[in-house]
């Protein structure tokens, strides 16, 4: 996990220092990652974070786990109709 896609009607110049900060609603964990611009491609751009301490290891695989359970419940809800 050293690299995060995002997408942006503003993007940012390639080599940009930036942070992403990311929160998890109803977990009260809100963290940023300090990373750099690597690509642009069709709208989107790429974050390579500089280092990941334990902390954020663990928000980013509880914010792909909530991000994949809220796919799910939204393609078995569309599937039901």
């Amino acid at each position: 996990m050293s690299d995060l896609l995002l997408s942006s009607p503003d993007r940012p110049h390639l080599g940009s220092r930036l942070s992403v900060a990311i929160t998890l609603p109803g977990r009260y964990l809100e963290f940023e990652i300090p990373g750099m611009v690597t690509w642009h491609l069709d709208g989107q751009f790429g974050v390579s974070f500089d280092y990941l301490s334990a902390r954020q290891t663990y928000g980013l695989v509880l914010a792909i786990d909530v991000i994949s359970r809220a796919a799910e419940q939204t393609a078995a809800r569309a599937g039901q109709r």
